[in-house]
């Protein structure tokens, strides 16, 4: 009996280690390098499912110090090192040997004694590198040893293999569970004492996991894990330290549990299905060892669920040991948790070799005897981080700031910034940034509350965003700029001071009711159009009360993307409620409640609401001269009339009644003019004009009925004005023309949208009603290209199968037929009548004479316009058209060029806004009509553009990146001259004698060449306009040509500046502005000298600096190609806007300053995470990456970084993504025809665009776009 017992003891010893035992597995070739101390060995692993029990994991195993292999016997400590994200066992394991060869302070602890294994997890992308590779096989079928592969990363979450395709059943934990076992096998280590398994960032990633769901192993020997600064945790509970709500994977295997069972794995399978406290439970009986190094603050996050726990690897150690504390009950035993600090970055040699490091992978307990160190690093810095505290230091912390600022502010901690924002109103940046000058800046603006950010910003305010904490004291590190000893904050954290406690904003909400409307749900939108459609607005003054005060009268009322406001009585197709999560944007102007989403609504109705009392539908002709009653409110229906002057605002409908419903709603409204679907209220009832297009309604009193038997009545009115024009020149015309026709509303100016909405335009003696924003379908003639909406109408009116046109950009559509009016952005004109004209030419001066006649209406007028001018130029050209380009404005395309309207220049800012200085905003259908309506206003310099509101603002502040288009006023332009008569001609003898205003200010349509241009580059348009004794001018027909030179100098003699000493000019270039040679702009403003200006870059991190146009500075790190240096220095000739005795280039000329000692601090982020770049990309409008990506879990695109691209796109699971255009983030799968831009690097091939969140690295170019592979993936 003894006998036998004794041989099958011994079988057991001898069978085993046989399936998890070192050098008996496969020998599998691979090009690893060798590491000194070291081999390459096999280790056999048994696949737990038994369908492979060969399977062979490639290692490096430690030499003894004869260089030899290991004597088992000798062995007292084992040390498993998981490598990082590279998979780089070697480099782990030279790091390890060179560690334990620093212990000085036992003379047995070395490489006889200490075993160190560095286990190889390799994926697919080593291929032929780490294990053989056979092209040509089946999918899949291409390693054909027994060498265990993983997928991606998966094995840092215990992911099974992928290779050997035959036996995929091996979790990387089960290979952890077996290494253990081989370790504890007494029989062939009988002093094995202590086992550790120890990883650093990837690799402590693996580890802390491994902890948390690792199996219970009960080993004869105390294993111990180290964890050293890993990128983010494994959450044990499913609540988060920060907001979810931008983060549906937050609690997504492997940052939390919540998919566990569809995770590649079937390892721990039963402990997760037994819940969280089970989990919580297992991890708490381990040995955990934190490493954590105080200056590691990076963040390598491919997904948003780490930014749940905190902003980067140091807020999320301490998160994690706050929520989850590390306990120490038995400090001799095995059940010992420590922390430690090390003044190291993420650099896992030095965190190794470290006293701390020392210590737990070598030292403690290295006897068995239980004798471990005490936790290292003093002070501690937040509660619950000493669970081993040593005596003599225990209880010491870091030094507070107690010091007492202006409004008796004191030192509150580091708090946390995000969206929305802790403080709101950043009051300033300033490179003399200290706590006294904020705080007694914010003191002085009667706040309560400063926070310093970012080193530069200073935030005021009375009390914080809900979603602000405060967050671990070393997130605030960055040094005041003003002063290098006080701390300002960090990134995305505000160093934090109040007068007491700070008051904290309750989290948003829904309320039930407002006024007699009551909260539904989040609707989508429409699946085409808005869900509600009756009325709409959009203000930065948004609230749920003012949109149901807004809608008041409509049974719904839905706000959507904080800002917008809509109306209705009825729902769309497709318009579906859906989870009250998704409307989760903040109203504009109320942090308190939700104003929907994007694409999503907030949706309220009034449940006491009644139809209206006409249950037919109301169109024209049907309804013409009959009441109808909305609000209370009865409107006489007018089909055919509009009503001149009186414009209140503007919105659009998808009916009749909704435009009326429209004006009951609104106190002012007297009158309704519906042309399409755009739908005009007016405050004042003028002059009845016929318009067969517009569908009329006015308020009227009395009872409502649904029909009347009321009847019109024509009136008749006569009218006559005259003036004189003397014209200069060598030849002279005169023409007489006379119209008779039934129209009584001719454009009197060039034709624009939606200035001239519902008028008439007549060209060749046709009549066309303007239909702003409304195609016709089919019936395409021809098209052409046209340079104004004028030259088009006059294309269709010299054809004679032309009935309708539409201008889109520049593309000019002539039809034949009159199909179904549609609704979208083109600019129509329809033939509606025929005119009869007459003219001649003879004499020196220029006559036109109109005669209007109708059954209702005679009007005859007489004009002479005489012009004379202060200065004659000559022309010099009679061939060329001299209209400006009416290309449509639109973004990025129309970035940085200069658009002039009412002789005023406006630069586009693409994704700029200028915080503050708001004092009025509109509702416009474009880019262009909103800057249009700025330049009526005279206080107006600044516009931004965001769907269809317009914001106006009389001040330029600092500017703010953001989705927003812009513009911003930087000149008015002005020419003297006279039109020589050699460029008036006429092809036709008719005349279409439409009158102007009484000055030519408002034609757009004239371009001028300049020797020095009085617009910004790449001007669209210029202004011509004359001395004030112009009164009238009439308009020839579209054959006219109009071209002039005209010439400008300035009084001032300039000359180049002086530059300070680390500053050196290079010299004049052209700029087209298209691309731009120096791609950010810093300034522009009355102040800029090339002084400023290089200072302003240098602060920003350029290198490069140019005046541009006396007030311009913009920035570069790439130096401008020589190819566009101008002919002469001469070309930049125009006086700084700060200093008339010197220069700041010119109009597309661009005087640049080198800044000889800077040093790079603006590249191209070369990987992230599982990211790695590819390339630098040509983009075009078909897009490499077909999906748009959303910033806004991370601050949306103002605040757009590679990083933030990056872990949007992850979270979307798409394997290749990029980012152009300072702030675009596009992904999926990357187009066949996608084409590396030329150049010797990304920078110079145009992906220069410093991202909007981080100037310190660029986000693409314009066309260009960094790509990224994520290698987990693909």
């Amino acid at each position: 009996m003894r006998f036998h017992t004794v041989l099958a003891a011994l079988g057991a010893c001898l069978f085993e280690p046989s399936f998890a035992q070192q050098y008996a597995g496969d020998s599998i070739n691979s090009s690893l390098p060798s590491v000194p101390g070291s081999e390459i060995a096999y280790f056999r692993i048994k696949d737990p499912s038994g369908a492979n029990n060969n399977l062979t994991l490639i290692n490096y195993y430690s030499h003894g110090k004869s260089g030899k292999r290991l004597v088992e016997s000798n062995v007292q400590r084992a040390v498993v090192i998981v490598h990082g994200l590279n998979r780089d066992p070697g480099t782990y394991m030279s790091n390890m040997l060179s560690a334990l060869s620093q212990v000085t302070t036992d003379s047995n602890i070395n490489t006889d004694s200490v075993a160190i294994m560095a286990p190889y997890f390799p994926n697919g992308d080593d291929k032929n590198y780490g294990y053989p590779w056979t092209d040509g096989l089946k999918s899949g079928r291409g390693s054909t040893t027994n060498a265990l592969v993983w997928s991606g990363s998966q094995w840092s979450a215990g992911g099974n293999n992928q290779y050997p395709y035959t036996s995929k059943n091996t979790s990387s934990y089960a290979v952890l569970d077996q290494v253990i076992q081989y370790f504890d096998n007494t029989t062939l280590f009988p002093n094995m004492k202590q086992i550790v398994i120890a990883g650093h960032s990837m690799g402590g990633q693996t580890v802390q996991r491994y902890a948390a769901i690792g199996a219970q192993l009960n080993t004869k020997s105390p294993v111990s894990y180290w964890v050293a600064n890993p990128n983010s945790y494994v959450w044990l509970s499913t609540d988060r330290p920060f907001s979810t709500a931008s983060c549906a994977a937050y609690d997504v295997y492997r940052e939390g549990f919540t998919n566990f069972s569809t995770y590649p794995m079937t390892y721990a399978t039963s402990l997760v299905a037994q819940g969280r406290s089970a989990i919580l439970a297992n991890f708490n009986s381990k040995a955990v060892n934190y490493a954590r190094g105080t200056k590691d603050l990076g963040d390598d996050s491919s997904g948003c669920a780490p930014g749940t726990t905190g902003s980067n690897r140091n807020e999320r150690f301490f998160n994690f040991i706050k929520a989850f504390p590390p306990s120490c009950p038995n400090p001799t035993g095995g059940n010992c948790d420590t922390v430690d600090f090390i003044n190291s970055g993420h650099d896992g040699g030095a965190m190794m070799a470290s006293s701390a490091g020392l210590a737990r992978l070598f030292i403690d307990n290295f006897y068995g005897n239980g004798n471990r160190s005490y936790d290292f690093g003093y002070p501690r810095q937040q509660d619950g981080d000493d669970p081993y505290p040593n005596p003599s230091l225990n209880g010491t912390s870091s030094s507070v700031n107690n010091n007492t600022y202006a409004g008796n502010m004191t030192y509150w901690g580091c708090w946390s910034d995000q969206t929305p924002l802790t403080l709101t109103n950043m009051t300033y940046q300033s490179d003399a940034n200290t706590i006294e000058l904020c705080t007694s800046t914010c003191a002085a603006g009667g706040n309560t509350i400063a926070g310093l950010e970012y080193g530069s910003q200073c935030f005021c305010g009375t009390s914080l965003g809900y979603l602000s904490q405060q967050v671990i004291e070393s997130s605030c590190s960055t040094a005041c700029p003003g002063n290098s000893s006080e701390i300002c904050g960090g990134g995305n954290r505000l160093s934090l001071y109040s007068n007491g406690s700070p008051a904290q904003q309750s989290a948003p909400g829904t309320p039930e009711s407002i006024g007699d409307f009551y909260y539904v749900s989040c609707y989508t939108e429409a699946t085409s159009g808005h869900a509600l459609s009756s009325k709409s607005t959009s203000t930065s003054s948004m609230t749920l009360e003012y949109c149901a005060s807004y809608c008041k009268g409509y049974q719904y009322f839905g706000t959507e993307y904080g800002s917008e406001c809509y109306c209705g009585n009825s729902f769309a197709a497709g318009a579906n409620r859906t989870s009250d999560s998704e409307c989760s944007m903040l109203c504009a102007n109320d942090t308190s409640e939700y104003c929907g989403a994007g694409y999503r609504l907030t949706v309220y109705q009034n449940t006491t609401w009644v139809a209206s009392s006409t249950t037919a539908d109301i169109s024209c002709p049907t309804s013409n001269n009959t009441v109808v009653t909305s609000n209370g409110k009865n409107f006489t229906i007018e089909c055919g009339v509009d009503h001149s002057g009186g414009d209140l605002t503007s919105t659009t409908v998808s009916s009749f009644q909704g435009c009326i419903d429209a004006c009951a709603s609104n106190s002012q409204c007297v009158d309704v003019s519906l042309s399409g679907t755009s739908c005009y209220l007016k405050s004042t009832l003028g002059a009845a004009v016929s318009n067969s297009g517009i569908w009329g309604a006015k308020l009227s009193s009395g009872s409502s009925t649904s029909t009347s038997s009321s009847t019109t009545t024509s009136k008749s009115s006569t009218s006559s004005a005259a003036s004189t024009v003397t014209t200069t020149g060598t030849s002279s015309l005169s023409s007489v023309a006379t119209t008779t026709t039934s129209s009584a509303a001719a454009t009197s100016t060039a034709p624009t949208c939606p200035g001239s909405n519902s008028t008439v335009y007549t060209s060749n003696g046709l009549s066309f009603l303007i239909e702003c924003g409304i195609d016709h379908a089919g019936g395409d003639l021809t098209s052409l290209s046209v340079s104004s909406f004028a030259a088009c109408i006059d294309a269709c009116a010299q054809n004679s199968q032309c009935v309708d046109v539409s201008l889109s950009g520049s593309a000019c559509y002539l039809k034949s037929t009159l199909g179904a009016s549609v609704s979208n952005g083109v600019w129509g004109a329809k033939l509606i009548t025929s005119s009869s004209t007459t003219s001649s030419a003879s004499g020196s001066s220029t006559t036109a004479t109109t005669t209007a006649t109708s059954s209702s209406a005679t009007t005859s007028l007489s004009s002479t316009v005489s012009t004379t001018s202060s200065t004659t130029v000559t022309s010099t050209s009679t061939t060329t058209s001299a209209t400006a380009s009416t290309t449509s404005i639109v973004c990025p395309a129309s970035n940085s060029t200069t658009y002039v309207t009412g002789g005023l220049s406006f630069v586009i800012e693409c994704g700029i806004d200028h915080a503050g200085g708001d004092f009025k905003s509109v509702s416009t259908s474009n880019l262009q009509q909103c800057i249009d309506a700025c330049a009526a206003e005279s206080q107006c310099v600044v516009v931004s553009f965001q769907g269809s509101a317009c914001y106006m603002k009389s001040s330029v502040q600092a500017p703010v990146y953001n989705a927003v288009q812009g513009a911003r006023l930087v000149t008015s332009t002005s020419s003297s001259s006279s039109v020589s008569s050699s460029s008036l001609s006429s092809t036709s003898t008719s005349s279409s004698s439409s009158i102007t205003s009484s000055t030519l200010s408002t034609v757009t349509s004239i371009s001028s060449t300049s020797s020095t241009s009085s617009t910004s580059p790449t001007s669209t348009a210029t202004t011509l306009t004359t001395l004030s004794t112009i009164s009238t001018t009439s308009t020839t027909t579209s054959s006219s040509v109009i071209s002039s030179t005209t010439t400008s100098s300035s009084a001032a003699a300039t000359t180049t500046s002086a530059l300070s000493a680390g500053f050196s000019a290079l010299g004049c270039y052209v700029d087209s502005g298209n691309p731009r040679l120096l791609t950010y702009q810093a300034t522009s403003g009355s102040t800029n000298t090339p002084q400023s200006c290089a200072t302003a870059c240098q602060s920003a991190g350029y290198k490069y600096s140019g005046t541009e146009y006396a007030s311009e500075c913009w920035c570069g790190n790439t130096k401008p190609d020589n190819s566009t240096l101008a002919t002469s220095s001469s070309e930049c000739n125009m006086a700084c806007s700060g200093d008339a005795t010197q220069t700041c280039g010119a109009g597309n000329r661009l005087s640049v300053v080198d800044d000889t000692t800077w040093t790079s601090s603006f590249g191209v982020r070369a990987s992230y995470g599982t990211w790695t770049l590819m390339d630098c990309y040509v983009d075009t409008s078909s897009r490499i990456l077909p999906n748009g990506v959303s910033l806004s879990a991370s601050g949306g695109s103002s605040n757009a970084t590679i990083a933030h691209c990056l872990d949007a796109c992850a979270a979307s699971g798409y394997p290749y993504c990029g980012e152009e255009y300072y702030s675009e983030c596009y992904g999926g799968q990357l187009s066949s025809s996608a084409a590396v831009a030329s150049g010797a690097d990304p920078l110079s091939a145009g992906c220069d665009y410093p991202c909007n969140g981080n100037k310190t690295e660029a986000c693409g170019g314009s066309n260009r776009i960094l790509v990224y592979k994520n290698t987990a993936l693909v």
